[in-house]
């Protein structure tokens, strides 16, 4: 099978190609994105740099996926583009181009191209707040309450994607990943992705917040694997699934980096974090049981998710990789068949 991701060098897309070159039955992987992959990456990819190309292009031009799709006889399209934000950021014109216009060209070039496999991008944001649900699991059964334009453009993406698989009899799932994070990871929640890395790297990391705020986390490692799952599969029983872990917050997200760098210096402020009624923000109780039940899916605790996390920070900066001090042989196994160096 030859694939496209489009929005490759991103954090999920990078990652997912990672994940989809160490699959023997992928012939080729195409990375298709405004700038290329880091340098770091490449080192990562290895002897399956055979079966990568890169291919600059945007989502938001329809003649570049279908030039993409055209020379190099694609079957299959992931599209990881997209411009997270909030009510209060971006550009509105630029974001409703990526999110919306460059969702539309993706769908309608598969089409066009006669591609037999879709999967693309949600998000939990779709959600709205966790005090919309209660204190309980958010389901992806549940009706969604998008509160900003990002959300929205998520949400649309769904309705699109419904009326694609309706009208032309398309293969096509959604994911609705919660609060990524990963090694170079670029989001509202920058503290998520930083740390670790900073820490990785030797340098502090502090914050104004008290560090006490839950959320949902989801490693791009995760997330790669399972859209690799959901790319292979002819087609998947439900339309759209979750993928997060239980709550954590950057308190715990600290003690698991001390676990690998005992030394490392992480300080954290006074502000309050959290909206403990729920009404603002996201949920932070997310069920990933339908993935489980398709798929067979869970995502990896946060210990070998940060490993694998602290060890990419490494590699860009020239550092040897460490190893986990517990579980260290399945830690390296998952690592490795992971994408992990």
């Amino acid at each position: 099978m030859n694939i496209l991701v489009t929005g490759g060098s991103g954090l999920f897309g990078r990652k997912t190609v990672l994940y989809l070159l160490n699959d023997p039955e992928v012939k080729t992987v195409v990375s298709m994105d405004l700038t290329p992959p880091k340098e770091w990456l490449m080192k990562s990819i290895g002897e399956n740099i055979k079966k990568f190309r890169f291919v600059q292009g945007n989502v938001a031009e329809f003649d570049d996926i279908l030039n993409a799709i055209k020379t190099y006889k694609i079957d299959r399209l992931i599209n990881w583009a997209f411009i997270m934000v909030t009510e209060t950021q971006g550009e509105p014109r630029l974001i409703t181009k990526v999110n919306i216009l460059g969702m539309s060209n993706a769908f309608e070039a598969a089409k066009i191209m006669g591609v037999k496999r879709v999967v693309y991008a949600s998000s939990e944001t779709v959600y709205g707040p966790q005090a919309m649900y209660g204190m309980r699991e958010v389901t992806e059964d549940d009706q969604t309450n998008p509160t900003h334009s990002y959300a929205v453009s998520k949400l649309y993406a769904e309705i699109l994607a419904s009326q694609y698989r309706r009208l032309y009899g398309m293969s096509i799932t959604g994911v609705r990943p919660t609060i990524g994070y990963g090694h170079g990871g670029r989001s509202p929640a920058q503290y998520w992705s930083d740390m670790p890395s900073f820490c990785a790297a030797g340098k502090p990391f502090s914050m104004e917040g008290d560090g006490r705020e839950l959320a949902s986390l989801v490693a791009a490692d995760d997330l790669a694997e399972f859209t690799r799952m959901l790319i292979k599969a002819p087609s998947a029983p439900h339309p759209v699934y979750n993928v997060g872990g239980p709550p954590q917050s950057p308190r715990d997200l600290a003690m698991v980096v001390k676990k690998y760098i005992p030394d490392a210096k992480i300080t954290f402020g006074k502000k309050s974090m959290m909206d403990k009624e729920g009404k603002t923000g996201l949920p932070w109780l997310v069920s990933g049981k339908r993935a489980k039940r398709d798929f067979k899916f869970t995502c990896m605790p946060m210990e070998r998710a940060v490993l694998i996390h602290i060890n990419d920070a490494r590699l860009e900066a020239g550092m040897k990789p460490l190893k986990g001090r517990k579980r260290q042989k399945d830690d390296e196994k998952i690592i490795s068949a992971r994408g992990g160096k």
